[in-house]
C-alpha cells in the first residue's frame, strides 16, 4: 500500500507545475497597484491605506486554479457549452471573490480568506486522492481481471498443447501401427515372390537337368551309333576282303551272302541319312543299327563258314591229288608222257590271282565310291563341329525362351537391346579410344556390370537368364553387322571382327553363338551342303541355305543374296586372321586352322553354282594372305587343285560372273606369287 500512496502523492504533484503558473499569471495581475511588500513582519498595513483603487481588482476564478491545478481537468477557458454544474461552481466561485476595497479588508478578512482557500485546496485534494483511488481500484480491478484472463488463457493453452501432444502421440502410433503394418505386408510380399522366384528357378533346374539328361542320352545314342558305323563298316571291309580270297569257281557260292549285304548297305545308308536328316538319333534308330550290325555278322559268319568248307574241301582235293601224283609215279614209262598235262592240269585252282586281280579293282571302286569326298554333302569332321555348335544352341535358345516370351519382362528385354545395339553399330576404327570404349561397354555388359541404356541402366544380373539372352543377342548382332554394314564396305569387317575375337577369348559361349548364327546364315561357310529332306517345302529348303523371302512369299534377288553371303565371309575371314590384343595372352579361339580347315573341305565337295566361286573368291581376298604366309608350299598346291579339278567342275555347272572373278583371282595369284593383303586391315598395335 505504501508503493500505491507514494505513486498518488507523485501523481499529486504532478499538477504544482501548473498551479504556478497560475499564481504567477495572478501576481503579474496584481503587481501593477501594490507598490509595498506584501509578506514579513515589516510589510506596510494595506488596510491603512487611504486612496484606494477606484477599479475592482478581477481575481480568476478559483475554480480555474483548481482545474490548472488538477492534471484531470484541462486548463483552458471554460466554453459556453459546460455543464450545469460546471457553471454554478463558476457562479459561486465568483461571488466568493467578488470585488473589495482596501478600506473593507481586515485581517480577519484575510484569515478567512486563506482558511477557505485552505479548505478548498483540502477539499479539492479529497477529491483528487478519492479520484485517484478510484482510477486506482480500476486499474487494481483491471489488472486482475487481465491476471484472470491471462491465468485462464495459460490453462486453455496448456490444455490445448496437452491435447495436441495427445493427438500427436496417438498419430505417431498411428503412424508406427501403419508402418509395421506396411514392412509386414511388404515383407510377406518379398517372401511370396522369394518363393516363387525360387520354385521358378527350381523348375528352370529341372527343365536344365532334364535337358541335360536328354543331352546326355542323345549324346550315349549318337556314341553308340557312331560304335556301329564303325562295326558295320570293319564288318563291309572283312566280307569284300573274304571275296577277294576266293577264286571265280567258288563266287556263284556267296550269291545269297552278297545280296544280303546289299541290301543291309541300303538299309543301313538309308538310316543314316535319316538321322542326318534329323539332326538328332532315336533308340529305334539305334537298335536299328543294331540289328543291321547282328546281320553282317551272321552273313560273314556265313562266309567265314563257307570258306572253311572251301578250304576244307581244296585240302582234300590236294590230298587226292598227290595220291593220284604218287599213283602215277608207279604206272609204267608210257604213262609218263601225260605227267605233264597231269602237272598243268591243276593250274586253274591257283587261278585266284587271277581271280583276285578281277575282283580287286571291283572291290577297290565300291570303296573308291564309298570314301569319295567330292560328292559328300560334308566331312565327317565339320559334321561333327556342325552339331555341336548347333546342338549348343538350341539347348541354350530352348531355356531362354522363357524369358524371351515373358511380357512383364519386355521393358527388361528393350534395354539389354539398346544396351548392346548402340556400341555394335558404332564400332569403326576411327581411333584407338573410340574403338576401345566400344569394346569396354560390351565387356562390361557381359561381365554383369550396370551399363547404360538410354536414359536408364541396365544389368544381365537383372533376370536369372540374362546372361545367356545378352550373350545370344550380342553374338546375333555382330553376325548382322555382315548385312548391314561390310557387305557393301569390305574394309568394316575388320574392327567388328577384332572386338568379336576379344569378346570370344573372354566369353567363350559368345563364340559359340557367333559360330551359330553364322552357321544359320551361310551354311557353307562349314562347309555343309544341307539336302532338302523328304516333305520339306522349296520355300523352307531355300531358307536353310539363307535365302530370305518378303511378304506374300516372293523369293530375294540372286544379286542381294550372293551380297549377303560376301558380307559373311569377310566377317568370318576377318575373325580367322585377327590378331588378338596384346594384353591377352589367351591365344586364338578361332585361328587360321579354322581357316585351312574350311579352304581344303570346300574344295573337296562338289561345287555348287554361284555360291561356291563367291565365298571362295572373299575368302581368298580377304585371309588369302595370311594363309599363304602360314603354309607356304601347301597353299599353292591347294590352289592349283582349286585351278585344276575344281574349276574344271565347276565349269561344267556355273559359267556366271562370280565364276569368272574366282577364275581370274586364282590366275593373278598362280601368275605373281604372291596376295595383297586386304584394304583396312587394323595393324597389331593398334589396341
Amino acid at each position: 500500500m505504501a508503493s500505491k500512496h507514494n505513486l498518488n502523492i507523485e501523481d499529486l504533484l504532478s499538477g504544482f507545475d501548473s498551479m504556478k503558473i497560475s499564481a504567477l499569471r495572478n501576481a503579474a495581475k496584481l503587481s501593477p497597484h501594490i507598490k509595498e511588500r506584501t509578506i514579513g513582519p515589516d510589510c506596510a498595513d494595506l488596510s491603512r491605506k487611504k486612496s484606494i483603487e477606484k477599479s475592482p481588482i478581477k481575481v480568476e476564478s478559483f475554480d480555474d486554479t483548481i482545474k490548472e491545478n488538477d492534471p484531470n481537468v484541462s486548463n483552458e477557458c471554460a466554453s459556453t457549452n459546460g455543464t450545469p454544474k460546471s457553471a454554478e461552481k463558476k457562479k459561486a466561485t465568483t461571488s466568493q471573490f467578488a470585488p473589495i476595497t482596501h478600506t473593507e479588508v481586515t485581517d480577519c478578512a484575510a484569515v478567512q480568506l486563506k482558511q477557505h482557500q485552505q479548505d478548498i485546496e483540502r477539499q479539492r485534494l479529497a477529491n483528487v486522492q478519492k479520484t485517484l483511488a478510484e482510477r486506482q481500484t480500476k486499474i487494481r480491478l483491471a489488472d486482475e481481471e487481465r491476471e484472470a484472463q491471462l491465468t485462464k488463457n495459460l490453462q486453455e493453452a496448456a490444455l490445448n498443447a496437452a491435447r495436441k501432444e495427445k493427438d500427436i502421440e496417438q498419430r505417431l502410433l498411428n503412424a508406427i501401427k501403419e508402418q509395421e503394418r506396411q514392412a509386414q505386408e511388404a515383407s510377406a510380399q518379398r517372401q511370396a515372390e522369394i518363393e516363387q522366384e525360387n520354385r521358378r528357378l527350381s523348375d528352370i533346374q529341372a527343365q536344365l537337368k532334364r535337358r541335360q539328361e536328354e543331352i546326355r542320352r542323345k549324346a550315349l545314342l549318337l556314341d553308340t551309333i557312331r560304335q556301329h558305323i564303325g562295326q558295320f563298316r570293319q564288318g563291309t571291309e572283312t566280307f569284300t576282303k573274304a571275296l577277294t580270297v576266293i577264286g571265280v569257281q567258288h563266287a556263284t557260292k556267296f550269291t545269297n551272302q552278297k545280296k544280303a549285304v546289299r541290301m543291309l548297305q541300303k538299309d543301313f545308308e538309308q538310316l543314316l541319312q535319316t538321322i542326318n536328316s534329323n539332326q538328332e538319333v532315336s533308340q529305334t534308330e539305334v537298335d536299328q543299327a543294331t540289328d543291321y550290325c547282328k546281320l553282317l555278322d551272321q552273313v560273314n559268319a556265313e562266309v567265314t563258314e563257307i570258306l572253311a568248307q572251301i578250304e576244307t574241301s581244296q585240302k582234300q582235293q590236294q590230298e587226292q591229288e598227290k595220291l593220284e601224283q604218287a599213283k602215277a609215279s608207279e604206272t609204267p614209262a608210257p604213262s609218263t608222257q601225260e605227267q605233264p598235262q597231269q602237272q598243268t592240269d591243276p593250274k586253274p585252282t591257283d587261278s585266284t590271282d587271277s581271280a583276285t586281280g578281277a575282283t580287286q579293282p571291283v572291290a577297290s571302286t565300291i570303296q573308291a565310291a564309298e570314301n569319295e569326298p567330292f560328292f559328300q554333302p560334308v566331312s565327317a569332321e565339320c559334321l561333327q563341329f556342325y552339331n555341336e555348335i548347333k546342338s549348343f544352341y538350341e539347348q541354350h535358345q530352348t531355356a531362354v525362351k522363357q524369358l524371351m516370351d515373358d511380357p512383364s519382362m519386355k521393358t527388361y528385354r528393350f534395354n539389354c537391346q539398346k544396351a548392346i545395339n548402340v556400341p555394335v553399330n558404332a564400332i569403326s576404327a576411327v581411333n584407338r579410344e573410340h574403338f576401345i570404349d566400344k569394346y569396354n561397354k560390351l565387356a562390361a555388359l557381359l561381365s554383369g556390370q550396370n551399363v547404360k541404356a538410354g536414359d536408364g541402366m541396365v544389368s544381365i544380373n537383372g533376370h536369372p537368364l540374362g546372361r545367356t539372352y545378352c550373350t545370344m543377342l550380342l553374338a546375333k548382332k555382330f553376325v548382322s553387322q555382315a548385312d548391314t554394314s561390310i557387305s557393301s564396305n569390305a574394309s568394316a569387317a575388320f574392327p567388328v571382327a577384332a572386338i568379336a575375337v576379344a569378346l570370344w577369348q573372354r566369353f567363350p559361349d559368345f563364340g559359340r553363338f557367333f559360330l551359330a548364327y553364322l552357321h544359320r546364315e551361310c551354311p557353307y561357310l562349314v562347309p555343309y551342303y544341307l539336302p532338302q529332306h523328304e516333305g520339306q517345302s522349296q520355300e523352307d529348303f531355300l531358307k536353310t541355305l539363307g535365302y530370305r523371302f518378303a511378304d506374300g512369299g516372293v523369293l530375294e534377288k540372286q544379286d542381294q543374296y550372293l551380297k549377303r553371303m560376301s558380307g559373311l565371309a569377310r566377317l568370318y575371314a576377318a575373325v580367322i586372321i585377327t590378331v588378338p590384343r596384346k594384353d591377352d595372352p589367351t591365344p586364338h579361339p578361332h585361328g587360321l586352322e579354322y581357316g585351312w580347315r574350311w579352304l581344303t573341305n570346300i574344295l573337296n565337295r562338289f561345287p555348287q553354282p554361284d555360291i561356291c566361286a563367291t565365298l571362295i573368291a572373299e575368302f581368298m581376298q580377304t585371309a588369302g594372305s595370311d594363309l599363304h604366309a602360314a603354309y607356304g608350299k601347301q597353299f599353292i598346291k591347294v590352289l592349283q587343285v582349286l585351278q585344276g579339278d575344281y574349276m574344271t567342275a565347276l565349269n561344267r555347272i556355273d559359267t556366271g560372273g562370280p565364276k569368272a572373278r574366282l577364275e581370274g583371282l586364282i590366275k593373278k595369284i598362280l601368275t605373281e606369287g604372291r596376295i595383297d593383303r586386304p584394304e583396312g586391315i587394323m595393324s597389331v598395335n593398334f589396341w
